[in-house]
């Protein structure tokens, strides 16, 4: 026996949802795809960070690995931004106001990681940034791809129940 036809129901359901998922996807969730793989990279670079081996009174061990940050982008409509986030012109009047010196001497302030990562004349380069890049990037990669799996799983499934909802 011959099979004429085959019936197929629920397909204008589907379609109404992956209709109303891009909506739903949108910035928030490329974003935090997007920051899902800094964060890979960003432990990466923090793991190699030269750390302050002898204190000094005007610098603390590990203020450039805490000041490895992630942040949005202002200007992208998806952008991350993997970085060292410096101290506020505010907290740097703060110091300088309180102690009365200035405030390249203030301990919280990690203005130097760029001599570490690019050397100086005196001293040589001590990369931390873009070797975690190089090293991480492929896996960063992934961990955006297993992110935006995992929430459009989850949005595709919300959606499906709002629909079921509604048309019952």
């Amino acid at each position: 026996m011959a099979v004429d036809e085959i019936k197929v129901t629920g397909l204008k359901e589907i379609e109404r949802v992956l209709q109303r998922l891009p909506a739903r996807l949108g910035e928030k969730v490329v974003r935090a795809a997007l920051r899902a793989g800094a964060q890979v990279i960003r432990k990466d670079a923090q793991s190699k960070v030269p750390i302050l081996k002898t204190p000094d009174k005007r610098r603390k061990p590990g203020t450039v690995k805490k000041a490895i940050t992630i942040k949005r982008s202002k200007k992208d409509k998806f952008g991350v931004y993997l970085g060292v986030k410096g101290l506020s012109k505010d907290d740097k009047h703060v110091f300088k106001n309180n102690k009365g010196t200035k405030a390249a001497n203030n301990p919280d302030d990690p203005f130097y990681w760029f001599f570490l990562e690019f050397g100086t004349a005196k001293m040589p380069a001590k990369p931390f940034l873009r070797p975690a890049f190089e090293a991480r990037k492929f896996e960063a990669l992934r961990k955006f791809e297993e992110y935006c799996k995992k929430r459009i799983t989850r949005e595709a499934d919300k959606l499906a129940k709002e629909m079921g909802s509604k048309a019952a």
